[in-house]
């Protein structure tokens, strides 16, 4: 049984506020990278799972990192950002496409989905980064994420998925831990280095939650 923290019961006040109308309550743009190799490619996945990525770099707008992906010379492509300033998500891929978000495995069996970051951090090292504003980070933080939780529900539903089952929902770093990534420490760095409570086991909870 998960303990349920007092972001776990955020979470879940969350859940009864938005599990009715799940899909009309989420503000997602269409905003296909078009131009990304990866798009071009067009190869197509059976949907297993999703993993919940962060940008790893002080940028709040989704806007920037879409235009950036949105181009011949990119390496990299993931299904969707969410913006740290509003929660809205900008879906860049259809969803089963196969993406390049893990640098493993998991790129061939699960949705890839980015967190933008607060513009008030700076990375001195690896995943380690300093905060000149706590309370506006937490809060684009539990922004993202409570978006996060909306779209992963939101997904789980249209896949047949069950949130709760071991692999399904993984973060880039619990990813990495099984093989299944490359090695990233994100978004789990974020809860910790902020000194919030939350984890990807009361994310994965949050996200059942509002599927009920």
């Amino acid at each position: 049984r998960i303990m349920m923290t007092s972001a776990g019961k955020r979470w879940k006040e969350n859940a009864v506020r938005l599990k009715k109308g799940l899909e009309s309550k989420m503000e997602m743009i269409e905003s296909l990278v078009k131009e990304n190799p990866c798009y071009r490619a067009g190869k197509k996945i059976q949907v297993k799972g999703l993993v919940l990525h962060s940008v790893g770099c002080p940028q709040p707008s989704a806007q920037v990192f879409v235009k950036q992906h949105n181009s011949s010379d990119a390496k990299v492509c993931v299904h969707a950002f969410i913006d740290a300033n509003t929660g809205a998500v900008y879906q860049t891929l259809p969803w089963d496409f196969k993406a390049w978000h893990c640098g493993g495995s998991c790129n061939s069996t699960h949705i890839g989905v980015e967190m933008c970051e607060p513009p008030c951090i700076r990375y001195t090292s690896g995943a380690s980064f300093e905060c000149s504003d706590e309370t506006k980070a937490r809060e684009m933080v539990t922004r993202t994420l409570n978006a996060a939780a909306g779209l992963f529900a939101f997904l789980c539903k249209q896949y047949g998925l069950n949130p709760l089952e071991d692999g399904v929902i993984l973060s880039h770093k619990e990813a990495h831990e099984r093989g299944k990534a490359s090695g990233h420490g994100d978004p789990d760095h974020l809860f910790r280095q902020l000194h919030m409570d939350y984890t990807m086991d009361n994310f994965r909870q949050a996200v059942a939650d509002l599927m009920k």
